[in-house]
């Protein structure tokens, strides 16, 4: 039988562990009154603090979890097996992330989090405990203390982290004098200033200030911005957070929602934005000038001006997910539509009808080979009056001349923009457009000369511009191909040809009717062809074939893009109604780069002689419109006008030395380099797409990158 323990013993251990606890609770109330308090509740949403007035604002949960070992993130192995990873690395692109400096940035931020690591003996982790849960960085380009605001000397900012119990009880502790001292040996000064640490780091010329309220920790370098935050963690009603504005939960929340949903992913891998890009000072810069509606030597940014105007986008909000293998997009842009221009106000007010009715049967007629694709909802004739604004004055001229020559349904037609007026009844407010590689026509006649000879060499793709007919359409768009037809030599034409529509076994009782001209760069044709409720306008008469063939695919055997295996995650994305749809092919892409690079490459100092030869014809009738009008030929001018260095001749040169340059002035040696970086991207991607909704207001939009096969 074990004898009790004596009495006495019983007591002291009892004392001594009243005395244990009461040091325990001291500790604890010791730390919970000048420390922080270990049983207070987490903040509530870290957006909801933020101020809905800021020009900029990223939000990104789960950060630790992007990265296996700081700072190189989960999916770069991945993305650096992936074909032409090593060339772009290897190219501009990367010399450039080389001379930004990021490599060098990215090494010294793996040094600090590994020596505060090692400082702390494990007990501080930056990804673990300050900004591996939630960070979000919002503040200020534009000083709105101002009137007008103006530019910032330097961003105001502040970053909001949710952050873990060991970052709270160093964030109390510095308050201490003690703490302080020790601080200042390591070369950081710290001192409190009411609520806020104020903390100026070794090398930096701004000190930082620090405040925290229960698990929310802010650091930035401005104090009215954690004033405004402060008002909101108060619940002061004169301040809204930016995380119930419209533009963020309309164009990113709500968005970022309905694509977890679709993707069955959850939850969503999503860095989360709100910003004003006009308030930022370069981008208001660059917006003034690009792009520029009068650009002397880009038709395609003279095109594009008519669609964007970059000084009217107010916020663009949204949110970037990182899935398996793809990266996708999803948000919307605020507009000022009191800077729309006629066009695209227009544009913005195209019809609405569901997909299925408009955009599925064009996707089904966009044949496998193609390298790109895109369809809009949008008035034609607007848009057909928009690309016509962006040729330049004395082309316009020019077309204006050639069709004054003609007539359209019996009555003469003064200008091109009155051609447009009367085939606009003819068609429904969407246009398509195909894309492939050139792959010049070989066929030759009987005496041995090509078909469709080709004088402009140049790597342009082949292109179909694809129009849906109103029901009653179809006579206006007849005469369309009859006007081409019997107008052809006005036009420029030398050949017509009419090329049938291989189907089923048999043909189309309808042919594609071609026209010639060797000055036609790449393909030296235009072809068109009326089928049923579409008018097809294209630069290659087999491109409308196989377009015509991918729409019937039971009969003859082609394939549309819609039977790519990339397609349909992108086609499960879209939504019911959209007016706008762009879808890149990466495999395909390859050799129409490749062709662009072999032409740029080639030599472009002196204009090739054979070039020149080929193009004179050309040239001496554009040259004869344009400065000798009163001539009706070159055989009825003055032998010393034509003569070698006479005033025709002299011009006729000029003419095709600048046609030269222009053509060539794009694939500068920059131009180069540009060419093989998209080479390389387009060699990393197996598909993407951009789909758009257009309102008055607003450009709601998404899109998926998805990566080649490794």
């Amino acid at each position: 039988m074990a004898k009790p323990k004596p009495k006495g013993s019983r007591r002291i251990l009892r004392k001594v562990g009243i005395a244990l606890g009461g040091l325990v609770l001291f500790l604890l109330l010791f730390v919970a009154a000048f420390v922080f308090n270990p049983f207070e509740a987490a903040a509530g949403e870290l957006r909801d603090v933020v101020p809905r007035g800021v020009n900029f604002f990223v939000r990104k949960q789960r950060l630790a979890d992007d990265f296996a070992e700081f700072p190189k993130p989960r999916f770069w192995d991945g993305l650096a097996e992936l074909r032409g990873f090593a060339a772009l690395a290897d190219g501009e692109l990367g010399k450039a992330w080389e001379r930004a400096g990021i490599t060098r940035l990215s090494e010294q931020a793996a040094a600090e989090v590994a020596r505060v690591r090692a400082d702390s003996g494990g007990f501080l982790d930056v990804l673990r405990d300050l900004v591996g849960d939630e960070v979000l960085v919002a503040g200020y380009e534009q000083d709105y203390s101002q009137q007008p605001p103006r530019p910032l000397a330097e961003p105001q900012w502040c970053a909001y982290m949710r952050v873990t119990w060991r970052v709270k009880a160093i964030a109390g502790l510095a308050r201490f004098g003690f703490v302080q001292s020790q601080l200042r040996q390591a070369g950081v000064e710290c001192a409190v200033d009411g609520p806020d640490l104020v903390v100026k780091l070794p090398g930096a010329a701004t000190p930082l200030r620090v405040r925290r309220h229960l698990d929310l920790l802010m650091v930035g370098n401005d104090k009215g911005l954690f004033e405004q935050s402060q008002r909101l963690i108060d619940g002061n009603r004169d301040e809204e957070p930016v995380g119930r504005m419209a533009a963020y939960t309309d164009g990113a929340e709500k968005r970022i929602v309905r694509w977890a949903d679709v993707n069955d992913v959850a939850p969503a891998n999503v860095a989360e934005f709100v910003v004003e890009p006009n308030a930022f000072d370069g981008f208001r810069r660059f917006a003034a000038s690009w792009p520029d509606p009068q650009a002397k030597d880009s038709m395609n940014e003279r095109v594009l001006a008519a669609f964007l105007n970059l000084r009217g986008w107010q916020q663009v909000s949204g949110g970037a997910m990182f899935a398996d293998g793809a990266v996708c997009a999803t948000g919307q842009i605020g507009l000022n539509s009191r800077q729309h221009t006629t066009f695209q106000s227009s544009f913005y007010k195209a019809e609405v009808e569901p997909r299925e009715k408009w955009l599925d049967p064009f996707l089904a007629m966009v044949p496998e080979s193609a390298c790109a694709a895109a369809a809009l909802r949008m008035p034609a004739g607007e848009f057909l009056n928009a690309m016509f604004d962006a040729l330049d004055e004395k082309e316009r001229q020019l077309f204006d001349e050639m069709v004054a020559r003609t007539s359209f349904l019996g009555q003469n037609v003064p200008n091109v923009r009155e051609l447009i007026e009367r085939i606009r009844p003819a068609l429904l407010p969407r246009t398509g457009f195909v894309f492939r590689q050139n792959d010049p026509v070989t066929e030759r006649e009987e005496n041995g000369e090509l078909k469709i000879p080709v004088a402009a060499r140049s790597p342009v793709p082949q292109v179909a511009w694809v129009f849906w007919l109103q029901p009653n359409g179809k006579p206006i768009a007849d005469e369309v191909v009859t006007l081409l037809r019997t107008y052809a030599s006005t036009f420029g034409f030398r050949k017509q040809w009419l090329l049938s529509v291989p189907f089923g076994g048999g043909k189309l009782p309808e042919p594609v009717n071609e026209f010639t001209n060797p000055q036609i760069p790449g393909t030296g044709e235009i072809a068109v062809i009326v089928f049923r409720e579409f008018f097809v306008l294209s630069n290659s008469g087999p491109l409308i074939c196989d377009i015509l063939r991918a729409r019937y695919p039971g009969l003859t055997g082609s394939r549309s893009i819609r039977d790519l295996p990339g397609f349909a995650a992108a086609e499960r994305e879209l939504p019911k109604d959209l007016n706008a749809f762009v879808w890149l092919h990466g495999g395909n892409m390859l050799p129409l780069l490749d062709d662009y690079i072999a032409f740029a490459e080639a030599d472009s100092e002196q204009a090739d002689p054979e070039w020149m030869m080929q193009n004179r014809p050309n040239a001496e009738d554009q040259v004869r419109r344009q400065r000798f009008p009163q001539y009706p030929s070159k055989a009825s001018m003055p032998k010393t006008m034509t003569a070698p260095g006479g005033d025709f001749d002299a011009a006729v040169v000029a003419w095709l030395r600048e046609q030269w340059r222009k053509e060539r002035s794009s694939f500068t040696a920059e131009g180069r380099e540009r060419l093989k970086t998209f080479r390389s991207v387009a060699s990393m991607v197996d598909s993407a797409y951009v789909q758009l909704e257009l309102e008055n207001g607003a450009i709601r939009f998404q899109a998926r990158v998805a990566a080649a096969e490794r």
